[in-house]
């Protein structure tokens, strides 16, 4: 996720999924003989919208070009283009942020009923998912976060699972409106 601020504080781009490198794993091919689930999210990785070279040039205008740049919005636009919050996102945010606290001074089960909770009361938010899904099937000691998430006895869903059913990976994430 990404939001752009200018200097006065001023949100000038609301929060939108952004990234400004293309992933490795779009040009590689997908080796024959993987095991079917492997296989299958190599693939569906691949039609992730990617708009890394697009979204890179637009924060370059807006450095070169401040509030000028034909990328940073009014204040109108901004909140024209934030995504509403409902209730039920309003208290999974809740659910979600308390469960990070007792993940960070309790234990990491301690955050599980409430990170439970934040899924159900919206399910569609990846970063919820993801962050509980990771926390559970990342060793414990590993340098890297386990990027695969598979299913996990904790928590209901997986990656690829939650992606497949959400539309495949073209579905995964909305690409910015530049």
């Amino acid at each position: 996720m990404a939001v752009w601020i200018d200097e006065t504080g001023t949100i000038v781009r609301p929060a939108e999924g952004a990234s400004i490198v293309r992933s490795p794993l779009r040009d590689q091919d997908v080796p024959p003989g993987l095991p079917d689930r492997i296989d299958r999210m190599l693939r569906e990785v691949k039609k992730i919208p990617d708009d890394a070279e697009s979204y890179r040039a637009a924060i370059v205008d807006w450095v070169q070009h401040g509030s000028a740049s034909r990328f940073a919005l009014s204040p109108d636009d901004v909140v024209a283009r934030s995504q509403p919050r409902g209730e039920n996102e309003a208290r999974a945010a809740a659910c979600f942020e308390l469960g990070e606290y007792l993940r960070r001074t309790v234990s990491p089960a301690a955050a599980v009923p409430w990170w439970r909770e934040a899924h159900h009361l919206y399910p569609s938010n990846w970063t919820y998912k993801r962050q509980a899904w990771t926390l559970v099937t990342t060793p414990e000691g590993a340098d890297d976060n386990d990027l695969m998430q598979p299913p996990n006895d904790v928590y209901e869903g997986n990656w690829l699972d939650d992606v497949l059913a959400s539309g495949g990976g073209e579905a995964y994430t909305v690409v910015p409106s530049l």
